[in-house]
């Protein structure tokens, strides 16, 4: 009898993107559920989501929103009190096919020592011929998966110009993604598929954390014990990016300072950083601030 697989939605005031999600995927074979998770919207989004529950469709309304860590941890706690193996975690803007999650599926199965498995990340932005599967330059460009890194290589990583000058020294060289199963400290949290039990176990996302830095997070909590992260680089989907969160934080100074509040948090708890590292961070925030001002993202 094969293990059971529920994909996990977490939809917040964007019930449009999470509707066509559900719709493209709810009639796959290899989901036995969808659970979508209302992170207490505020608008209409709960009552377009329970008309299309039913059948293998569970709508599920968190009591307030404690951001996309605790949406997911509540998505997948319901699913492994159904008795489902793995979890697919899935943004509402991340478009994958059957075959994708196939594949997920059946390395997990030769794989059983994993906890994560992802496909290739792809950015439609990109030039085209970038959505080839298995094209190693969209690998390496959709950033497919990420080493934990000491806090300093994190901030490169967090500043755009550092980010594009920095890039063969913050992540994995091209020949690490050769092999078909690459290992990986972490995937990025747009779509990955979970053991249930595993996730669990090292403790799921940590709910302090309201947005950003969660595959950093569940990472470090992961390597904590000894559960092991995996790319599988001949699978891929297409990941429009902010098309959910852009809604909700139109500017991209707001979502900066989200992301720095969670970059804060983890450099404190997980990197254990000291006052000399954190005051030297506040400054890079605020250069990175004012190129965002500067090239007009603080409208």
């Amino acid at each position: 009898m094969r293990e059971k697989t529920a994909a996990i939605v977490v939809n917040y005031n964007d019930s449009e993107t999470t509707l066509a999600q559900l719709r493209r995927i709810r009639d796959y074979a290899a989901l036995d559920a969808v659970i979508v998770v209302d992170n207490a919207s505020t608008d209409h989004s709960l009552e377009a989501l329970r008309a299309e529950a039913g059948g293998k469709v569970v709508v599920l309304a968190a009591e307030k929103n404690g951001g996309y860590g605790a949406g997911n941890n509540l998505g997948i706690r319901y699913a492994a009190a159904q008795g489902y193996t793995y979890a697919l975690i899935a943004n509402p803007d991340a478009e994958f096919t059957e075959d994708c999650l196939r594949s997920l599926i059946r390395a997990f199965e030769k794989n059983p020592s994993l906890a994560v498995i992802a496909p290739v990340q792809m950015n439609p932005s990109k030039a085209p011929g970038a959505e080839r599967p298995g094209s190693r330059a969209n690998v390496l460009s959709g950033a497919a998966a990420f080493p934990l890194r000491n806090w300093f290589a994190d901030l490169l990583e967090a500043g755009p110009v550092a980010r594009r000058l920095f890039t063969p020294l913050l992540h994995y060289p091209e020949r690490h993604y050769r092999a078909k199963l690459a290992r990986v400290d972490c995937v990025p949290g747009s779509l990955l598929l979970v053991d249930v039990a595993s996730f669990l176990r090292a403790g799921g996302y940590d709910e302090r954390v309201f947005l950003y830095e969660e595959e950093y997070i569940l990472g470090q909590r992961l390597r904590k014990i000894g559960a092991k992260t995996a790319l599988l680089t001949s699978a891929h989907y297409v990941h429009r990016h902010a098309a959910s969160i852009g809604k909700s934080y139109r500017r991209a100074l707001d979502r900066q300072k989200l992301r720095e509040n969670a970059m804060r948090f983890y450099f404190r708890h997980y990197l254990g950083c000291k006052r000399p590292a954190l005051l030297f961070a506040e400054l890079y925030f605020a250069l990175i601030r004012l190129e965002i001002f500067l090239t007009g993202g603080g409208r």
